[in-house]
């Protein structure tokens, strides 16, 4: 008995954790504490369910169970495809298998293969050459990939390879940098996008720059809803952590 009291609370003490971390309605706690297990049911299928089953991190944890099982599948499975059906578009699959198992020499050798000839201004390809470029740290050569496909399709492109090129020019020339972020800040105003700009002034010591940035990140995940929160949980850490030395310089 004194163990299943014990569990019944510690679940219903990490969904009021939950109820903290996501904004949701405070009664959610009192009915936790004092009904544990019956309200951790409720809980649970009402908010919680509802929430993973449609949230990155689900998404997220189906593909690293699958990794775990099996981390070769998708990589054997489309190199296998390409070798009986040599096409670009098979030819495209082996390169994103690759660029996702962190083999990003011969993903980069797959996409030019891919964006080549008659697919030479493919968006698609080009693309995904400048995320295998952007990866392998030739940020030069990502850059140059980039600016090309911005200038042949602008509106194609997409707009997150604005801050993909921002990217890439903050190890190239920092000018250039600059200009980058706040072009990619009007066309892709994301939370992404916010923070790598403020933590990149940040890194120059352009802190009364980059302070209302990074403040400006942290401030519309306390607003925000879960999901966006979750979505962008890794930037808005990085924004945090980049606040805190802003601070401590006293900026």
């Amino acid at each position: 008995m004194p163990i299943l009291f014990i569990l019944n609370y510690a679940i219903a003490i990490f969904f009021a954790v939950h109820v903290v971390r996501t904004g949701r309605q405070m009664y959610w706690i009192m009915i936790l504490l004092i009904f544990p297990a019956l309200g951790s049911l409720v809980y649970f299928l009402a908010e919680y369910l509802p929430e993973m089953r449609h949230s990155t991190v689900a998404r997220k944890s189906a593909r690293v169970v699958k990794s775990l099982v099996d981390p070769n599948r998708e990589l054997r499975e489309a190199r296998l495809a390409f070798e009986r059906t040599p096409t670009v578009d098979n030819r495209s699959r082996l390169a994103e298998a690759l660029l996702a198992r962190g083999d990003y020499d011969e993903a980069i050798e797959q996409f030019q293969a891919c964006a080549s000839g008659p697919y030479a201004k493919d968006v698609k390809f080009r693309r995904g050459l400048a995320r295998a470029q952007l990866r392998a740290g030739r940020h030069a050569a990502a850059a140059a990939t980039l600016e090309a496909l911005m200038a042949d399709s602008p509106r194609d492109a997409g707009s997150d390879a604005a801050l993909w090129l921002a990217q890439a020019l903050t190890h190239v020339d920092e000018t250039r940098a600059l200009a980058a972020f706040d072009h990619a800040s009007h066309v892709h105003n994301t939370t992404e996008t916010q923070a790598a700009y403020g933590i990149y002034l940040a890194s120059l010591g352009r802190d009364a720059q980059a302070r209302p940035l990074l403040e400006g990140v942290l401030h519309n995940a306390r607003v925000g809803t879960p999901s966006s929160r979750e979505l962008n949980r890794e930037s808005i850490d990085q924004a945090r952590a980049a606040l805190k030395v802003v601070e401590s310089r006293g900026g």
